[in-house]
């Protein structure tokens, strides 16, 4: 079969070629995660630079580069801006805005501080304001997960672009960065020896307070607490640094950061996980909303699945979680909630408003991807299948869904279409990099669990040509798999994914070994080569 230049996921059960008949979604997510993440897309003029932004908080910029790293080739100039400007205490800016917008960093007219100081969004610290430039720089102070989310997204670019020169120089800045985030008074509690942060609900970043629309810098008397997001995100970033400082030779910074990120482990487990989820918050200063937020989940549960941070059978207790909200309320999407129970009221939301527990594709994205990689591969396909039926009944999708299934507004679209196509990347065509440019690559085929007869994948970094592609077809009723691989790699492993009917002891035309994920069985072949054409008879 030839190939198509770019990245897609092309299948082979189309019952209609209508998108208006569409019933079988998983031919067109590709296409509509790509419409929802360029939705958010803009080029800024910043002084005499051109920023791509997707979109213009680094934070949302990251989360949806687990996407749009396959189909842009501009990966930096945003990253860039803001790692260039490092604040000398160590932490980065995250926002860039025209000064027209509050999140510039300008004075608000017309708004003070309680003390009657002229108001701005942030502290006057995180401001950052270069002369003839229309736009400002700011970091909202009471964010606290800004420095790992740096981390996360400069070892994207780096596997994407392969620019070890260009990784190397920001190694000193993230190491500054995760310094601030473990050791400055705003961000570290000494007592747990954990990051805290104000009250938000999860990682968002407004509090319970009504000027925190407008106001959001800490304040002294600011209810504090440890939430569970932010170390299961700095425990991610310690070991994707650990990474790093491998692929530069420096052995002694790896094992230490890999140290670092054990001892916090280790700490996290037992302050924050309640034996089922991680909690919502550990307050620092108590004060009762109304609801038991050792047994609140999270939207960040989600995310923990993917972090490295647990063991199977905890990944499956989280999914489990997730599964009964299903059960519990009857919805075709209540799985995806991103609070339950949701408090009372949280700054005027009352339950089920925003991230008072609506629901969330975001969630959906990455409960599937841990689905996939728990032994759960039916339940990611179904979660796919939901969320692209929804996408092409509503010809949209959206942000954040009230239990009703409308669209309640607001939020960016591209992270949403960003997590549901990495869950399509990575967890149902099954293409992991383990280093730079696909060079080292793992591929786990799971169109069986679909019951797909054929699928091409091929997913490139446009930032430097590299690629990887296959293709995969089966034949259920003669009980016959086979893949063919049509990219080259210095390293490629390729895992099967077996039917569950599978008989005990398949046939291949190549020598491999079998391995389990619960009760999922894969048969793994080590470094077949480029037009290679292995079948399995199961």
């Amino acid at each position: 079969m030839d190939s198509l230049p770019g990245s897609y996921i092309a299948t082979g059960r189309i019952p209609n070629a209508g998108t208006a008949w569409q019933k079988d979604p998983l031919s067109m997510l590709f296409g509509l995660c790509e419409g929802a993440m360029n939705y958010n897309k803009r080029v800024f003029i910043y002084g005499d630079k051109l920023i791509r932004v997707n979109l213009h908080w680094i934070r949302d910029y990251f989360l949806t580069m687990k996407g749009f790293r396959y189909t842009e080739k501009d990966l930096r100039s945003f990253p860039d801006l803001l790692l260039e400007r490092q604040h000398p205490k160590g932490f980065f800016y995250e926002i860039i805005a025209p000064l027209t917008d509050i999140h510039s960093g300008h004075v608000i007219p017309g708004k003070f501080r309680v003390d009657g100081s002229p108001c701005r969004i942030t502290s006057d610290e995180c401001v950052l304001h270069e002369e003839g430039c229309r736009f400002g720089l700011t970091r909202l102070e009471l964010e606290a997960d800004i420095e790992y989310l740096m981390v996360e997204g400069v070892h994207m670019i780096w596997q994407a672009t392969g620019d070890d020169a260009w990784m190397i120089r920001q190694l000193p800045r993230l190491e500054k960065g995760l310094a601030y985030m473990m050791s400055d008074s705003l961000r570290w509690d000494n007592q747990y020896e954990l990051a805290k942060r104000p009250r938000t609900l999860d990682t968002w970043d407004f509090l319970d307070r009504e000027d925190s629309s407008y106001d959001r810098a800490i304040r002294d008397d600011d209810p504090m607490g440890i939430f569970h997001g932010d170390n299961t995100g700095l425990y991610n970033a310690l070991m994707l640094m650990a990474r790093l400082y491998r692929i530069v030779g420096d052995e002694g910074k790896a094992r230490k950061s890999e140290a670092t990120a054990s001892e916090l482990r280790e700490r996290i487990m037992k302050h924050l996980w309640n034996g089922q989820f991680f909690r919502h918050f550990l307050a620092l200063t108590p004060v009762d909303y109304g609801v038991d937020e050792t047994w609140q989940l999270s939207l960040s549960n989600a995310y923990a699945l993917n972090r490295g941070i647990l063991t199977l059978q905890e990944r499956q207790a989280i999914i489990k979680t997730y599964q009964a909200l299903r059960v519990k309320y009857g919805g075709e999407l209540d799985d995806f909630r991103n609070l339950d129970p949701p408090y009372p009221c949280f700054k005027s939301m009352k339950p089920g408003v925003y991230v008072n527990g609506a629901i969330a594709p975001f969630v959906a994205g990455q409960l599937a991807l841990g689905a996939f990689e728990s032994g759960m591969e039916a339940y990611g396909v179904d979660v796919l299948d939901r969320m692209g039926c929804k996408i092409l009944q509503d010809g949209k999708l959206s942000f954040l869904y009230n239990w009703s299934g409308v669209d309640v507004g607001g939020g960016p679209r591209c992270w949403c279409g960003a997590e549901l196509l990495h869950a399509f990347c990575q967890g149902l065509a099954g293409v992991r990099d383990n280093g730079k440019l696909f060079e080292d690559v793992t591929i786990s085929p799971r169109f069986v669990a679909a019951n797909e007869p054929e699928a091409v994948v091929r997913l490139e970094y446009p930032s430097s040509g590299a690629y990887v592609e296959y293709e995969f077809r089966a034949d259920y009723e003669s009980r016959h798999l086979e893949v063919v691989l049509k990219s080259s790699h210095k390293r490629v492993q390729l895992r099967m994914y077996l039917p569950d009917d599978a008989k005990e002891k398949p046939v291949a035309s190549r020598n491999f070994v079998e391995e389990r994920v619960d009760q999922s069985r894969y048969l793994v072949f080590e470094n077949p080569t480029p037009g290679e054409r292995i079948t399995i008879e199961f």
